[in-house]
């Protein structure tokens, strides 16, 4: 699944620090009406010219779901939250499935 994933720096509330390939932040959508659905861990495949991503900087890249289930519903321009434990770290728009 192709995305557009907004990594926060501290000052917004996000990561300290870089992360790279095989990153496996949680993702999770937001439902009107429903609270937020745990789409659970997702592995974040960074491209080959970029090994580390910075926070406070935004990729398009693959990311890998752990469980496929979990995001059937998951839909082109859909933004889900990018959540280590309970601190939302990012935003992830998806650009294809």
């Amino acid at each position: 699944m192709r995305v557009r994933l907004e990594l926060w720096s501290k000052e917004q509330g996000g990561r300290h620090t870089p992360t790279f390939d095989g990153y496996k932040p949680d993702f999770r959508a937001s439902t009107e009406g429903h609270g937020d659905v745990n789409l659970g861990a997702a592995t974040v495949k960074l491209p080959a010219d970029n090994p580390m991503f910075v926070p406070g900087t935004t990729l398009e890249l693959d990311v890998e779901p752990v469980d496929l289930a979990a995001w059937v519903n998951v839909a082109t321009g859909l933004v889900l939250g990018v959540f280590e434990g309970e601190q939302q770290v990012g935003t992830a728009t998806v650009l294809s499935r």
